[in-house]
């Protein structure tokens, strides 16, 4: 079956911690992967060490690879993808977790529809879902907001907003960069109503994880402190 390999855009995910391959590197994903020889990544040296950790005998020099993140000019991406012909299996991932979710991937999806290309999404780990999942939360309704504003006022204001109009009685989670997460732990707490249930997904896939949802007033009771670790955050109005 891979020796046809159909000619489209694989999104391939990337493990997001020592646990994940257990999880999802299915016969079925290991014997795909091999024979992706163009593609685009949030970091090709993330990639190349992931595709040689496999050991399936990939000849990772060989690999035609473009670098493609928040600062790669669009030009330069659209350029890449018209040296492709319509033969070509196209690969792409994220630096971690699975593509175009929080990640600038989606540009080559979209180019993929405009040109009738095949979109093959592969099964794997996603920090966002499983945080969500894992909450005990309203999974029905949801919002998933990305990074937050950093400033003060206007983060203090972002995250008040959460909570008014038709947004109110959903489920908000986002992420952060891990140096910020005990600043950002102290301000929500500090910030919204102590029965505001926020749970922290941290870890995720690796041995020290630790998923717990409780009310603010709980998480002031215990003190934490988190250190720079990586974390999804999920936030909600509602009571257990």
């Amino acid at each position: 079956m891979t020796e046809n390999l159909q000619a489209g855009v694989y999104l391939v995910p990337l493990p997001i911690g020592p646990d994940s391959p257990q999880h999802y590197h299915t016969s079925h994903f290991l014997n795909i992967i091999p024979h992706i020889n163009v593609w685009v990544a949030e970091s090709a040296r993330t990639l190349r060490r992931y595709l040689s950790s496999l050991k399936l005998g990939i000849q990772i020099d060989t690999l035609q690879i473009f670098e493609s993140n928040q600062h790669t000019p669009i030009g330069e991406l659209n350029a890449f993808l018209s040296t492709i012909n319509n033969h070509t299996a196209v690969g792409v991932a994220s630096e971690a977790g699975i593509p175009c979710v929080a990640d600038p991937g989606n540009r080559v999806v979209e180019w993929a529809h405009r040109k009738n290309r095949i979109v093959i999404p592969l099964i794997g780990p996603n920090s966002i879902t499983m945080a969500l999942e894992s909450s005990g939360m309203n999974g029905q309704q949801f919002i998933f907001h990305g990074y937050p504003p950093i400033q003060g006022a206007e983060q203090k204001k972002w995250l008040s907003d959460l909570f008014v109009g038709p947004w109110q009685h959903y489920t908000h989670s986002f992420i952060e960069t891990p140096y910020r997460t005990d600043k950002l732990f102290n301000f929500i707490i500090s910030n919204l109503p102590e029965s505001t249930q926020l749970c922290m997904a941290v870890n995720l896939h690796s041995p020290d994880q630790i998923i717990k949802s409780q009310s603010l007033l709980q998480w002031k009771k215990e003190k934490v402190k988190w250190g720079k670790v990586p974390v999804v955050w999920v936030l909600s109005k509602q009571t257990y």
